[in-house]
């Protein structure tokens, strides 16, 4: 378990680096960065408590934000690809994580 986990935190934390670095670069407003690290980082607290089910509705949130935030153009949409790439292995690993406690 101790191992799923932190597998689980290292996808969550690609989801940060892929959201959140070079915030000064084209690609992604200071503002809309603040608001998805916010998002991030509650996904992050769900799954290192091992409430998977929290951090999946979490991060359909974080998802919503995303997709508002590009279409404003705050993200562009290579960066939003990129954390949209990040989202999809966070949720498998979530998923995944869901299906074992079962």
């Amino acid at each position: 378990m101790r191992r799923r986990r932190s597998l689980l935190l290292s996808a969550v934390g690609l989801l940060a680096v892929a959201a959140l670095t070079g915030c000064e670069v084209p690609g992604i407003e200071p503002g809309a960065a603040e608001e998805l690290r916010s998002e991030v980082a509650v996904v992050t607290q769900a799954a290192d408590a091992g409430e998977y089910e929290r951090a999946l509705r979490d991060l359909d949130d974080l998802t919503v934000r995303l997709q508002t935030a590009t279409r404003q153009g705050d993200v562009s949409l290579g960066r939003q690809e990129r954390i949209s790439e990040a989202i999809k292995a966070v949720r498998l690993d979530l998923e995944t994580e869901i299906a074992l406690q079962k």
